[in-house]
C-alpha cells in the first residue's frame, strides 16, 4: 500500500527538492480534507458499512463470500471512491488557467491527489480492525471452512479486497480524471472497471473445479475470490491460485495508475524518472501475476465438515 506513496514522494523530490516535499504536505491535507468531505466518498462509505454489518450479522461462522473474501468493501468504498477521485481531479477543468499560474508543478498537484487516496484507504483498515476486532466473523468461522488455505491467507484475500482495492481505485479515478476529458467518462470508467471483474465472476459462476486456463481470468480480477461455500454449507471449494502474491499484484496496479496520473503533464527528470519507475512497475507486475496464478495450490479442492477433503476434478 506504500509504494505508490513512495514513488509519487521520489519524483516531487527530484523535481522540486525539500522545499517541494513542504508544498506537497500542504497539497496533499488540502486534497485530503475536500475527498473526506465528497458526497460521493460519504454515501459509499456509509453504504459499505450497512452492506458489511448486515452481511456479517446474517452469515456469522459462515465461509461465505463476505466472511472470507470482503467484496462488498471493494464493491461500494471502492467503485464510490474511484467516482469522488474522477471528480476531485477533473474539478479544476473550468479553470486551468488559474491553476497553472499557480507556484507548483502539475506533477505536483497530481501527486498531491495521489497522496489523498491514502484517506479511503485508512477507512478500509477500520474496516479491517472491525472485522478482526469488534466482529471477528473470519476468525470465528470453523476450522474445516478454511480448506487448505491458512488464516494467513485469507488475511490476505481480506486485504487485499478491502484495503488494495479501495487505493487503487482511488487512483484509477485520478489517472482516469487527469487523461480522459470527454463526455461520459466516468460511465466508461465504472463500465470498465465492472467488465473487468467480470473474469472472476465467469469462473466462478462455473462451479466446482476450472479448467487450467480459467485461474488467468480470475486472478487477473482486481477482485476475486479464493474460497465459496455450498447451500447450506455442506461444503467449501478452495480456488488454485497464491493469495500472497495476487495481493502483490494489486499493489503494482496501484503503483501503476499513480504513475500514469503523475505522467499527465509531466516534463523534464520527472518524467523520465516516471518512465523508468513504470517500466520496471510494469516488468514486476507481470511477473508477480505469473506467481498469483502458478502459485498456492493447484487445483479446486472440496472440504467437508468431518476434516476430509478431496481434489475436484474438471469435467471433460
Amino acid at each position: 500500500m506504500s509504494t505508490a506513496p513512495g514513488t509519487v514522494s521520489a519524483v516531487v523530490d527530484s523535481a522540486d527538492g525539500h522545499a517541494g516535499k513542504r508544498t506537497l504536505g500542504v497539497l496533499a491535507r488540502l486534497e485530503s480534507l475536500r475527498l473526506a468531505r465528497h458526497p460521493m466518498f460519504l454515501a459509499a462509505t456509509g453504504l459499505g458499512v450497512f452492506v458489511s454489518v448486515m452481511a456479517l450479522n446474517a452469515q456469522a461462522d459462515q465461509a461465505t463470500a463476505e466472511t472470507l473474501g470482503a467484496p462488498a468493501v471493494a464493491f461500494t468504498l471502492g467503485i464510490g471512491t474511484m467516482i469522488a477521485t474522477y471528480h476531485q481531479t477533473r474539478s479544476f477543468r473550468r479553470a486551468d488557467e488559474l491553476v497553472e499560474s499557480a507556484p507548483t508543478t502539475t506533477t505536483m498537484r497530481t501527486a498531491a491527489l495521489c497522496l489523498a487516496a491514502l484517506v479511503p484507504a485508512l477507512v478500509a483498515s477500520g474496516w479491517l480492525i472491525f472485522k478482526y476486532g469488534v466482529k471477528p466473523a473470519a476468525l470465528n468461522t470453523p476450522e474445516w471452512m478454511y480448506g487448505p488455505f491458512s488464516h494467513l491467507d485469507i488475511a490476505w484475500v481480506l486485504a487485499a479486497n478491502s484495503v488494495v482495492a479501495v487505493m487503487g481505485g482511488a487512483l484509477l479515478g485520478i489517472a482516469a480524471g487527469r487523461w480522459w476529458r470527454f463526455r461520459g467518462a466516468a460511465v466508461l470508467l465504472v463500465v470498465s472497471v465492472a467488465l473487468w471483474t467480470l473474469g472472476n465472476g465467469a469462473a466462478l459462476s462455473t462451479g466446482g473445479a476450472m479448467p487450467a486456463w480459467q485461474r488467468w481470468t480470475r486472478l487477473f480480477s482486481p477482485v476475486t475470490f479464493f474460497s465459496t461455500s455450498s447451500q447450506n454449507n455442506e461444503h467449501v471449494d478452495s480456488f488454485n491460485g497464491s493469495p500472497g502474491w495476487h495481493l502483490v499484484w494489486l499493489v503494482t496496479l496501484c503503483v501503476l495508475a499513480a504513475i500514469a496520473a503523475l505522467l499527465w503533464r509531466a516534463e523534464g527528470r520527472a518524467r523520465r524518472r516516471l518512465v523508468r519507475i513504470g517500466a520496471m512497475a510494469l516488468a514486476m507486475s507481470a511477473v508477480v501475476y505469473v506467481l498469483a496464478a502458478t502459485g498456492g495450490i493447484s487445483q479446486t479442492v472440496r472440504s467437508y465438515p468431518d476434516g476430509h477433503s478431496v481434489v475436484v476434478s474438471v469435467t471433460p
